[in-house]
């Protein structure tokens, strides 16, 4: 037998590396999976060293994405399980701006505060912080975006192609291009947001603004540019795609489109037209050409863009003006909807023949859109395309408006964030298979 005193020292050598191992964090820590993170990669966020059940809060801001000086917050409440961990990819708030457990839910949720971002917060960082149920902060983190691990270059293209820029990493071998054009924002807005992630994955993004309405600010007007939608080139498009070819920095057989809203109507129009383009991705699209607008140009007059000098049939609006400004007695999508049924007629002309796209397509839309009802759209765009026998990729989240174009940890509604946790990565894999023929 053992003695007593060692019996009894032996026990508590057991019994010491027991308790130790199981020994809670002395303090709450705030850890991130990354940091500083890619923009367009999920980042983990997870609390630990809690009270088994306790309840906190999480907050977290940023500026404005789209560049406004607005700033924007996200805040919820979690209880801890029986570790004293809250981690957002498998814990559901129970209060807060979402439902069930989602990694991207604290960044996506942020909403605009109405308050001017402060002087101190760079546009890149989101400080996030853990309160406890007294109020006091007890962890907190500053999480940093970056474009991409490189420093990317940025080179303009000659006069003839008014604020279009090519994003790329450093070097001069050949690289597949991808041509970014926004919506009815005009200017580079769109592209300026995209062109980095899209550089960051090994392309040469494009960022091709088309007109330039001076908004969000008269400083954003492009010069050179239409400041109207209304019948807007689109053998702009050719041209560009043959000065890509003669560049030796771009793959002139790896061309490939992006377009949303607006941008998704041209450049499906324009597919349509010309050859050359390897892949086309249309996010909430339109199949028909709809009437242009802007300064001196009639209501239903006008066509919003033209073919070889002559201006394209089109589908007029009933009276969009009820659904402009502050004071809109209806949303964009019933001028749209109540035009395409009072002229139905001009329907057929106006149509996008989208079965004359060689190359393959990929569409993203929702069917709650209240700016036009891509749902319905995306899906005559499918069925016309499978009737010829073409390849094509269609998600159509029921659910889901027309804020699809983005990575979903960028501020959205729950359906737009869903649709964009699933679209944003069909989308990528999308261009990676057509353009650089990855599986």
């Amino acid at each position: 037998m053992f003695p007593v005193t060692l019996l009894a020292a032996l026990l508590c050598l057991v019994g010491c590396a027991t308790t130790s191992s199981i020994t809670p964090e002395a303090e709450p820590r705030l850890r991130l999976s990354a940091n500083p993170a890619k923009l367009g990669e999920s980042v983990g966020v997870r609390i630990t060293g809690l009270e088994p059940n306790e309840t906190i809060q999480i907050r977290a801001e940023r500026a404005a994405p789209s560049g406004w000086n607005r700033l924007y917050r996200a805040e919820a409440r979690f209880v801890a399980d029986e570790s004293g961990v809250v981690d957002l990819a498998t814990h559901a708030p129970v209060e807060g701006g979402w439902t069930s457990a989602d990694i991207n839910g604290l960044f996506w949720s942020m909403r605009n505060t109405g308050e001017e971002v402060p002087d101190d917060l760079p546009a890149d960082h989101v400080p996030i912080e853990v309160i406890d149920e007294r109020g006091r902060r007890v962890a907190a983190a500053t999480l940093v975006f970056r474009p991409s691990d490189d420093s990317l270059v940025e080179t303009s293209l000659d006069d003839s192609f008014p604020g279009t820029f090519i994003l790329r990493k450093p070097g001069d071998r050949p690289m597949p291009a991808i041509v970014v054009l926004g919506g009815s924002e005009g200017n580079d807005l769109a592209a300026r947001r995209l062109a980095p992630m899209l550089a960051d994955r090994g392309y040469a993004a494009v960022g091709f603004p088309y007109y330039a309405p001076g908004w969000p600010s008269p400083e954003a007007r492009i010069e050179g540019l239409s400041d109207g939608f209304a019948n807007l080139a689109l053998d702009r498009l050719e041209a560009l795609r043959d000065t890509l070819r003669a560049r030796p920095d771009i793959d002139g057989d790896r061309i490939g489109l992006h377009g949303t809203s607006k941008g998704a109507e041209y450049v499906l129009a324009a597919a349509s037209r010309i050859e050359g383009f390897s892949a086309v991705a249309a996010i909430v699209p339109s199949d028909v050409i709809w009437e242009g607008w802007g300064p001196g140009h009639e209501a239903g007059k006008t066509s919003g863009f033209s073919w070889r000098g002559e201006p394209l049939p089109f589908v007029p609006y009933l009276d969009i003006s009820r659904s402009l400004g502050p004071d809109a007695e209806v949303a964009v999508r019933v001028p749209h909807a109540e035009g395409r049924e009072r002229y139905s007629e001009r329907v057929p002309a106006a149509r996008i023949r989208v079965e004359d796209i060689d190359e393959p397509v990929f569409l993203l839309a929702g069917g709650r859109d209240q700016t036009w009802d891509s749902g319905r759209m995306a899906a005559n765009i499918a069925a016309s395309r499978s009737r010829a026998g073409r390849i094509t990729e269609a998600l159509i989240f029921a659910r889901a408006g027309h804020g699809l174009s983005e990575p979903p940890e960028f501020p959205a509604s729950e359906a737009d964030a869903r649709a964009r946790a699933a679209g944003w990565p069909a989308m990528l894999a999308f261009f990676d298979r057509n353009l650089r023929g990855e599986q």
